[in-house]
């Protein structure tokens, strides 16, 4: 069964669309329901596939603080990892919002990624591994990779679980096998999207009150990532 409809408001509408059913889309979904928000989240693959690139993931995240470097003697911080960072991706004082996204990330890993993930029940394998040191250039100073025990499998098997089972499921529509292809947009603001139901192979359209995309980035698409290769870079590489 590829539409698990728990409730619908008026009709193709929702309070909240969420595009994209891989992690980010579920946790984005766990969250407005903990708000007590109706959400309607939509996937293109199917409910055995749901989950996305995670499914298939190693499972290792770069965390910073955490008890299991503490336990190995990896000194580590998040103004040192915000170095790394820096360094190892080049930024300049030009790259606004990847400099803002590397210090929130550095900032809020240990209690936004890793308490959070724990509090799943899962758990990271005791070695921490060190990755990206850097070859032409130094990477990582600090051993920081924790890989899950289980792998991202695993993690998409919670999030799926608690998801599914929330107290206030009432509130979420999961729609499988429902590809979005375009953003509807009202005076300028992103109002929904529409797409194929893949099953049917019919049109469908959802209108929202706010829409989130978590359908990944563009490194999907070979053409996409061409477009937007940075001009001054050597030529990208073929595929």
């Amino acid at each position: 069964m590829n539409n698990e409809k728990t409730e619908k408001a008026g009709g193709d509408r929702t309070q909240n669309l969420v595009v994209g059913g891989g992690i980010a889309g579920i946790v984005t979904a766990l969250e407005l329901l903990e708000g007590g928000q109706s959400v309607t989240l939509l996937d293109a693959d199917s409910r055995e596939r749901f989950g996305g690139l995670a499914l298939w993931a190693f499972g290792g995240m770069a965390l910073v603080g955490t008890p299991e470097q503490r336990r190995r003697g990896i000194d580590d911080s998040p103004a040192r990892a915000l170095e790394d960072w820096i360094r190892f991706g080049e930024l300049t004082p030009e790259d606004e919002w990847p400099l803002a996204w590397a210090r929130c990330y550095v900032e809020e890993s240990r209690t936004a990624v890793y308490d959070w993930v724990r509090g799943l029940g899962l758990k990271f394998m005791p070695a921490v591994n060190w990755v990206e040191r850097g070859s032409a250039m130094p990477g990582n100073t600090a051993a920081r990779y924790h890989i899950l025990w289980g792998t991202g499998r695993e993690l998409v098997q919670a999030v799926s679980d608690r998801l599914r089972s929330h107290p206030k499921r009432g509130r979420l529509t999961l729609l499988h096998r429902h590809r979005a292809t375009r953003l509807i947009m009202e005076d300028g603001v992103v109002a929904g999207c529409s797409g194929v139901d893949l099953d049917r192979d019919q049109p469908f359209e959802i209108r929202a009150d706010r829409t989130v995309v978590a359908s990944g980035g563009i490194n999907g698409s070979e053409a996409q990532v061409r477009r937007h290769w940075p001009s001054g870079w050597p030529e990208a590489p073929g595929i």
